[in-house]
């Protein structure tokens, strides 16, 4: 089978890294890099040996690539977004792709008229985490009781060499829960099958002091009655041995689970009955499941892992949280339509 022929854009961003593994592989060429940073184009062409564009259209109009994987800051994704829609090319993009959601609606419509695959890449849905629960139950369910997930990591100024406007508000449109709380909040949606219906949140900025803040707690009510918490922070040690901290505890009618080390303890509500299973809690890891099957299904003709308005509707919850906690009030999140 021929190698797929992407392209890089922007891959000056933290998250790059974690998709590289599955670039390296036989079945993927890369066939041009673009990034504002020159010089940092260079590092990441040199190693697939792949050629440098001055400009995204010269990398769009000259590369061959059929598929485009699209990093970036946040405040340029609408923008990338947009070109690439214009060019017809399926891509990837990184979440959040703006700033809001209406930056997000904006692309899903765009994206829509010209009949372009974009794919978001919600991988905690490739996840151990979400076998598991596949395996117990029929997904999604309308029978959580209650969620509590927590995602910790570490300082953003790790990143000031490749992503330096993860601290900028302007660029990233806030701090640990813009950056971190989307694959929560996506795999909450994912398991239950329901919108979030109110937010209240708090956040702060009291442990490195940033113009973003380095943690955020949120209170979910979801329309099917469930009740979530979600922490985010940048709070991870910068030598723990885990690049991410990750804990999660569900009530089902059917289950409770929670983390117990490196694995998924299940207990039986009926029965009591006890059993433990995988929990592969490196995310990062499943980065490269993504690659594999985001290519796989755009050959396919297949609907990608994640879309747009998956992606709105988890941007839609976090902007309803900053103003939460603007205002000190539960505020209700913009409803995503699968119409407009």
């Amino acid at each position: 089978m021929a190698a797929h022929r992407v392209a890089l854009i922007a891959p000056s961003h933290w998250h790059y890294p974690m998709y590289r593994p599955a670039f390296l592989a036989a079945d993927v060429r890369i066939a041009g890099v673009w990034d504002p940073s020159p010089p940092l184009a260079r590092d990441v062409a040199a190693e697939f040996d792949a050629p440098v564009f001055a400009t995204m259209e010269e990398l769009l109009s000259r590369s061959g690539a059929g598929f485009a994987f699209a990093f970036g800051a946040h405040a340029d994704m609408p923008a990338i977004a947009g070109r690439l829609i214009d060019r017809g090319m399926p891509f990837s993009i990184e979440k959040p792709a703006g700033l809001h959601g209406d930056h997000i609606a904006g692309i899903r419509r765009a994206a829509r008229r010209a009949d372009v695959f974009v794919s978001i890449p919600f991988h905690y849905r490739l996840s151990a985490l979400a076998r598991a629960l596949s395996a117990a139950i029929s997904l999604p369910s309308p029978d959580f009781l209650h969620v509590q997930c927590s995602v910790h990591a570490g300082s953003p100024l790790r990143f000031a060499d490749s992503s330096p406007w993860l601290v900028e508000p302007g660029r990233a449109g806030g701090g640990c829960l813009m950056n971190l709380g989307h694959h929560p909040i996506d795999m909450l949606s994912w398991m239950t099958g329901a919108d979030v219906v109110s937010v209240q949140a708090t956040l702060s900025d009291k442990a490195l002091r940033l113009a973003v803040e380095d943690h955020a707690s949120l209170s979910l009510v979801l329309a099917d009655g469930t009740v979530a918490s979600l922490e985010t922070s940048y709070r991870q040690p910068a030598r723990a041995a885990d690049y991410m901290d990750f804990h999660v505890s569900l009530a089902h009618r059917a289950f409770t689970a929670k983390r117990d080390g490196e694995r998924l303890a299940f207990l039986d509500t009926a029965s009591g009955d006890a059993r433990h299973v995988d929990g592969g809690w490196r995310f990062k890891d499943y980065f490269a499941d993504y690659v594999r099957a985001t290519l796989s299904r755009v050959e396919a003709g297949a609907p990608p892992v994640a879309g747009l308005e998956d992606l709105e509707r988890t941007q839609r919850v976090i902007d309803a949280a900053y103003l939460s906690a603007r205002t000190g009030r539960s505020t209700v999140p913009q409803r995503v339509s699968s119409i407009d």
